[in-house]
């Protein structure tokens, strides 16, 4: 009680204090109330200033981490070279991030330098020089112009692109998930098309916002006198309204899926993307096939698939077979994943063998047979690094590839086309049986940056070559004498070191800021739209 009634009294004489010096208040001077006003006012403001300038450093260095590469965000730990807790199939960004260099150097060199032709034939110029229509520089070598060309690099992306889509609903069908199959091909085909397209509108719209600031006007004349191919220029309407209006109607041209002419829902806004639509149809086509053979066995699902690839052969559909090359290596990899190369099974029929003894000719067999394999993917890694290097133009004259071109399907239109579809899908089958390469090479911590980036940098590559790069690469020298080649090349290297930087480092931002968002609005569409 004591103790409650002293507490009582310093609440009171606490409240008395403070009704005190509330009635005293008044009585201030109006200099020391002015005194206290301003020190109040001052300190809010600085607390306020303050509070801005953290604000203001918060955002620029949000604002520089957005423009800094992502790779040094990474953390260290995060990620192990090898595959070691990877996904199985990681293997296959390193391919699409390593094609997506290649097509990104085909597009800066091909109007500056003839791609096409190998080494040994003659490109039809009706330029005097000789200086390079020889073509018996040591970069047209077969393999050795894999570092440079297109055409091959696409052919891997529709093999790859068919793999990967097809790895997991074939996995689901060896376990007899159809439920969850058709669940899976839902949300495949539902996110498909926001993956390819949303990313391909805003680098488009970029264009558009180039082409009003005058940008691709002051390229234009660089583009027309290019000694090479000579790719379309997005051409720069009088004001925003027209701009826009023409962008909308390529677009609509775009986003038409149902057109399977050759390159339909090419747009002179970005010619480069002319695979998306097809990625696109294609993908469709493969997502049915799923549904098709789905309860099919393995063997005739493999059969089945071949069909197809003749079928499309015969109609020349050199785009959609390359697909469904994908899916059967899809199928044939998960096959020997589930069993593996075996012991010889004959030796256990005979019960006088001492049971060490069986285990060590088995083993001995078992490391003649891996030796054996490995030896044959090898070759087969060679043969279709060959068949991938089958020149995009003169095939029919070119000293190791006449026989082949003789080889192609009549019916086969594309023929630069058709057998790097074949070393593709070869390609692709070899690196799934060779460890070193899919679980170390492709696995390797750049390539897998490469693979990351490698569809902004499919995108963003253009822009940028037909507005920076056009701005600093050299002229097409007038006479084409030996030194004025060499002064002209040595001129194009250097500019194109830093066309390279800048297109990584802008790719690397619309990864972060476009391509993962829209990947993440897709999930986030289908959980909407999508009853569970």
């Amino acid at each position: 009680m004591g103790s409650s009634r002293s507490g009582s009294s310093r609440c009171s004489v606490d409240i008395a204090t403070e009704l005190y010096f509330d009635e005293k208040h008044p009585l201030y001077s109006d200099e020391e109330h002015g005194h206290s006003h301003v020190t109040t006012t001052g300190g809010i403001f600085t607390r306020t200033l303050i509070s801005q300038i953290r604000l203001l450093v918060r955002c620029l260095i949000r604002y520089l981490s957005v423009l800094s590469p992502s790779f040094l965000h990474i953390n260290p730990k995060s990620g192990q070279d090898g595959g070691v807790g990877l996904s199985s199939t990681i293997f296959l960004d390193g391919m699409r991030g390593l094609a997506a260099f290649v097509v990104f150097i085909c597009h800066l060199t091909y109007g500056s330098f003839d791609v096409g032709h190998a080494y040994g034939a003659r490109a039809s110029s009706s330029r005097s020089t000789s200086v390079e229509n020889t073509n018996d520089s040591i970069l047209r070598l077969p393999i050795v112009r894999l570092l440079y060309s297109g055409p091959p690099m696409v052919a891997i992306f529709f093999v790859v692109s068919g793999f990967a889509l097809s790895f997991k609903p074939i996995k689901l069908m060896h376990a007899q998930q159809h439920e969850a199959l058709m669940k899976n091909t839902s949300s495949s085909m539902f996110r498909r098309g926001i993956r390819l397209f949303f990313p391909c509108f805003v680098s488009t719209f970029m264009v558009l916002c180039l082409a009003q600031l005058d940008l691709y006007k002051q390229t234009e004349a660089f583009s027309k006198q290019m000694r090479g191919i000579k790719e379309d220029h997005c051409y720069t309407q009088p004001d925003l309204w027209n701009q826009l209006t023409d962008y909308l109607e390529q677009i609509q041209n775009f986003v038409n899926v149902f057109d399977w002419s050759l390159y339909s829902g090419s747009i002179e806004l970005d010619r480069h993307l002319w695979t998306i639509p097809v990625e696109y149809r294609c993908s469709m086509v493969l997502f049915m096939t799923h549904l098709l053979v789905a309860r099919m066995s393995s063997r005739l699902r493999l059969s089945t698939i071949a069909a197809l690839i003749v079928w499309g052969i015969s109609w020349n559909r050199w785009d959609m077979w390359p697909f469904w090359a994908g899916m059967a290596i899809a199928e044939l990899d998960l096959i020997r994943t589930k069993s593996s190369p075996g012991t010889d099974r004959s030796l256990l029929s005979y019960p006088g063998l001492a049971h060490d003894k069986v285990d060590s000719r088995a083993d001995t067999n078992h490391r003649r047979f891996e030796r054996l394999r490995s030896n044959m993917c090898w070759i087969i890694l060679v043969v279709s690094l060959y068949l991938l290097s089958f020149p995009d133009a003169g095939g029919h004259a070119t000293p190791g590839y006449m026989t082949l071109n003789y080889w192609i399907p009549a019916s086969f239109t594309q023929k630069h086309r058709f057998w790097p579809n074949v070393g593709a899908s070869l390609l692709v089958w070899t690196i799934c049986n060779l460890d070193i390469l899919r679980d170390r090479v492709f696995c390797w911590r750049p390539i897998q940056y490469l693979g990351r980036i490698s569809f902004p940098l499919y995108v963003m590559h253009g822009p940028i070559i037909h507005t920076l790069g056009y701005m600093i690469l050299p002229l097409s020298p007038k006479v084409e004498t030996p030194e004025a080649l060499w002064d002209f090349q040595l001129a194009f290297l250097k500019a194109s070191a830093f066309i390279v930087i800048a297109v990584m480092w802008a790719a690397d931002i619309f990864m972060r800021v476009v391509d993962t968002p829209c990947v993440h609005l897709a999930q986030r569409l289908e959980n909407y739209f999508f009853i569970e």
